[in-house]
């Protein structure tokens, strides 16, 4: 009963051979001695080891076509992860085409270097280090020429005499467009704007029309009022006033020298030099003595007697003989300022 097992156990086919058309295992052929055949009795030890021995090889067998057949399934879902990859990749490559299909239509091509005549690349000697040096050095030569005109302008005695006239002229000018006849309308925008133009402070452009007042107007009520009306627009304060007549006072006696009282042995050119060192004199003491224009306190700041060398005496004798419309315009020259 048992060998009769054994060998239909032998006879069985795979299921999963005959789908995937694997090799079918070979029979196992029982070797039945020849004296069993021919109707001797089989030795019961003998058929025993046969037995064995064919269960052996059928295990063997099975799992051989066990192994072959994951191997099978294996391989072929490898295959299909493969193929699977491949459609990935061609899908991503597809999609990725146009993109840089457009980058490099909209990609600008790097110019061409520059070439000179006959096609001669310009770029290159330029870049040599021989060329470079001597544009740094021409360079260096052009800007120390431009350098040293300006400065040699600005050394020039007489340029700088005249570029400082045209200064002091336009702050005659601009200041004469009020005063005296528009006192009102002389405002401090318009006299911000002239330092901003001349690029003189507050207290210079009241120390140029000062200069000019003393030289061209007879100093009068009117002139004082016009000086009022001018350190009003300024935003000057009392001692800033008091600075700039004892700073003109100085320059008046640099010129002109000493007042003198008596004039005898003097030439006539000297004369004249001393009538004009008195008219500004007296104007400047003016000045001084009008509290509307400064305080006493600011005022004892401007000590003219010591400036022009003159005792308290003196003083009264020059009033004695000084007479404003007589001496009104005949102030001393420009200077420089």
């Amino acid at each position: 009963m048992q060998a009769a097992q054994t060998m239909r156990a032998v006879h069985c086919r795979p299921a999963a051979g005959q789908r995937r058309g694997l090799a079918r295992p070979q029979r196992a052929v029982l070797a039945v001695p020849r004296a069993q055949q021919q109707g001797g009795g089989p030795a019961p030890a003998d058929a025993a080891a046969a037995v064995a021995q064919a269960a052996a090889a059928t295990e063997q067998q099975a799992a051989a076509l066990a192994e072959s057949t994951a191997q099978a399934l294996e391989a072929e879902q490898q295959q299909q992860q493969d193929e699977v990859v491949v459609a990935v990749s061609e899908t991503a490559y597809i999609a990725q085409a146009p993109s840089e299909q457009q980058e490099a239509q909209h990609a600008v091509a790097a110019p061409p270097p520059p070439s000179g005549p006959g096609g001669l690349d310009v770029g290159r000697y330029l870049s040599h280090p021989a060329v470079r040096t001597a544009g740094i050095a021409a360079s260096v030569f052009l800007g120390g020429t431009l350098l040293f005109s300006m400065w040699k302008v600005s050394r020039d005695p007489e340029q700088r005499r005249r570029k400082t006239m045209n200064k002091n002229k336009a702050v005659v000018d601009t200041i004469s467009r009020y005063l005296p006849g528009n006192r009102a309308g002389l405002s401090g925008a318009a006299l911000k704007l002239l330092g901003v133009q001349t690029g003189f402070s507050n207290v210079e452009v009241f120390r140029k029309y000062l200069w000019f007042m003393l030289r061209e107007r007879a100093f009068d009520e009117e002139a004082l009022a016009d000086l009022v009306a001018l350190k009003a627009a300024l935003g000057l304060t009392d001692e800033q006033v008091a600075e700039a007549l004892a700073e003109r006072a100085k320059r008046v006696y640099e010129k002109y020298g000493t007042v003198m009282v008596n004039l005898e042995g003097f030439s006539q050119s000297g004369i004249e030099r001393q009538a004009t060192a008195r008219n500004l004199f007296m104007k400047l003491l003016s000045m001084t003595e009008s509290r509307q224009l400064l305080s006493a306190e600011a005022a004892s700041e401007v000590d003219l007697s010591k400036i022009f060398g003159v005792t308290p005496r003196d003083i009264l004798t020059l009033r004695s003989g000084y007479s404003a419309e007589a001496e009104g315009q005949q102030g001393g020259e420009e200077d420089e300022e």
